[in-house]
């Protein structure tokens, strides 16, 4: 019985090495759970190109924006195994909304397989070019002085620029209301039109409206103080930080067999060596990670327990995500 057993692992290992050796034989999708236009739908489309002409195939970015992200995460996770879906998301996916809904449609643990943590992001808050105030203390203090007056643009409930929101309403007092937009690339043309006061958005891609005084830079938010605005205080300078984590994550559906993860994680590492690639996230001011697909998996899983920490400072339970 151990031999029979022992045999067909074995011969379940051989196919997935020689379909790992062919592969790929048809296109590979990167499903984008939000709007195009975004930092995520940006970075996708980069690395994409480069990997369409190493790989013999296309790589085609898909977006399936809706539900805080879980409508373009179940159809990844529904996808064969084969390594023909992925998808590249952020925080809110897989690190925040298991803490904040009931009924996921997907299994955070089971339905995905980490194969590469791309990007860790640098990025802002900003508000509208004719803000009443110029910096993170003065939002706050107007904030305080005129409870419900200003609003934030969000990427949906429990999107990371809505996190950020809940933790400084939380932990500072203020009354500012969520306006809720399917991605970053809404809600960055929402600031600009001055329809929302304040929103956040990785440094690099709002940089110029910035430059040309369209919108005014308030915090930094992620790892460090940016060397693209040296002068601008990390949030944690004001004393608002949560200490949530920041990363632009690659997945393909769960029981994606290992040699096809390992090559797709090869592939999506070579194409961020490339000197084009790393100079257009150096602009953005998103910091190159790579690594192994076991190493994403560590990273994870201390996300989420660094996540859920956040969560229960701030008395979050399952069902109450912020609307």
């Amino acid at each position: 019985m151990l031999i029979r057993t022992a045999a067909a692992v074995a011969g379940t290992l051989c196919v997935a090495a020689a379909s790992a050796q062919s592969f790929p034989s048809k296109p590979i999708r990167i499903i984008v759970p939000y709007v195009g236009g975004g930092a995520v739908d940006g970075s996708a489309r980069v690395v994409a190109a480069p990997m369409s002409e190493a790989m013999g195939q296309p790589v085609l970015v898909e977006n399936r924006p809706g539900a805080s992200s879980m409508v373009g995460m179940q159809a990844c996770a529904k996808s064969p195994a084969d390594g023909y879906t992925t998808c590249m998301t952020v925080a809110d996916s897989l690190s925040y909304n298991p803490f904040l809904f009931k009924n996921l449609p997907y299994d955070p643990d089971k339905d995905f397989a980490p194969v590469i943590n791309l990007l860790r992001g640098n990025s802002m808050l900003f508000a509208k070019g004719n803000a009443p105030f110029n910096n993170f203390k003065e939002m706050i203090a107007y904030a305080k002085s005129r409870p419900g007056t200003l609003n934030w643009g969000t990427w949906g409930p429990a999107s990371v620029p809505d996190m950020y929101l809940q933790w400084i309403k939380h932990e500072v007092g203020v009354n500012i209301a969520a306006v809720p937009y399917k991605g970053a690339g809404q809600a960055v043309p929402a600031v600009l039109a001055g329809e929302v006061d304040i929103s956040y958005m990785v440094i690099g891609a709002i940089l110029p409206h910035i430059k040309a005084g369209k919108l005014k830079p308030l915090a930094v938010v992620g790892g460090r103080r940016s060397p693209l605005l040296p002068d601008l205080p990390h949030l944690a300078e004001e004393g608002a930080d949560p200490g949530l984590r920041s990363y632009f994550g690659i997945f393909a559906p769960g029981g994606t067999p290992k040699p096809i993860v390992d090559r797709l994680n090869a592939e999506f590492a070579k194409a961020l060596q490339l000197p084009k690639v790393q100079e257009f996230f150096r602009t953005q001011a998103l910091d190159i990670v790579g690594g192994s697909a076991d190493e994403f998996a560590r990273f994870l899983r201390e996300d989420r327990v660094n996540s859920g920490r956040v969560f229960k400072t701030m008395g979050v339970k399952p069902g109450d995500a912020p609307t």
